[in-house]
């Protein structure tokens, strides 16, 4: 049996768009359902294979892979009826310049000069419990990006109150939503309750898995979008970005 020949065997690097997931077809016949990262980057990969050269594919060393049916801009005439937010999955505790990277990319993909809010995930420390020192260079790059006006708020992801407050301490641009997984939380703590209400940042649930590499691929930063009509509270558009790397 003759060997599989790989598809894109020089690609050293990855920039994937997933487009606007709420349009996928897929979706359309579940409205409850919604697919996970993993998925929409293999629908979006393959999209993009099936769409390209094959022989031109053997010699490309960066992929910029885009769900050209899906890709979608939020309108200039209509921008002061969208929030925008989006949430930074660091797949590990890389140069601080990846959430600048990040964030132009989605400005670039999506055609806008700012968004309303961001919120960044950390990644886990050798299992260890995350600290101030780790997360001070990076809110300071965040807080760059509100002195710019890029960004309006700032926001986390699965900090409890110990990090949380000596975070508020901390920060000049302080934060305005803290998002909590019920999958190991199934109530908020009460004392991050409290905390929150004291200094008005907002508790927020998800229930974002944590995704594993891909084979061969280091995933340096995933990123989800959402543009939410201001006046109906419905979702217009929602996607993923993502930055791999290989050896």
């Amino acid at each position: 049996m003759a060997e599989d020949i790989p598809v894109v065997p020089k690609a050293g690097s990855l920039l994937l768009n997933s487009g606007n997931i709420v349009n996928w077809n897929r979706l359309k016949r579940k409205p409850s359902q919604s697919p996970t990262i993993s998925e929409c980057i293999g629908t979006t990969f393959q999209a993009f294979i099936n769409g390209s050269d094959k022989n031109e594919l053997q010699y490309v060393t960066d992929l910029n892979c885009v769900h050209q049916k899906y890709k979608e801009t939020v309108p200039k005439a209509d921008r002061g009826d969208f929030k925008l937010t989006v949430k930074i999955f660091l797949c590990s505790l890389l140069p601080i310049d990846v959430l600048q990277e990040a964030v132009d990319k989605v400005l670039s993909e999506l055609d806008v000069s700012f968004i309303e809010t961001v919120i960044v995930a950390f990644p886990e420390v050798d299992n260890e419990e995350l600290t101030l020192e780790v997360v001070q260079p990076y809110w300071k790059a965040l807080e760059t990006l509100v002195y710019r006006e890029t960004v309006i708020s700032l926001g986390l992801a699965d900090f409890d109150k110990k990090l949380l407050e000596q975070l508020y301490e901390f920060a000049e641009v302080k934060p305005m939503v803290n998002q909590v997984n019920l999958e190991s939380c199934c109530v908020m703590p009460k004392e991050l309750v409290e905390f929150a209400k004291e200094k008005d940042i907002q508790l927020l649930t998800h229930n974002d898995p944590r995704e594993k590499d891909g084979e061969g691929w280091d995933p340096l930063w995933v990123l989800r979008y959402s543009v939410l009509v201001k006046c109906r509270g419905i979702v217009k558009s929602k996607g993923y970005l993502l930055k791999a790397e290989r050896d």
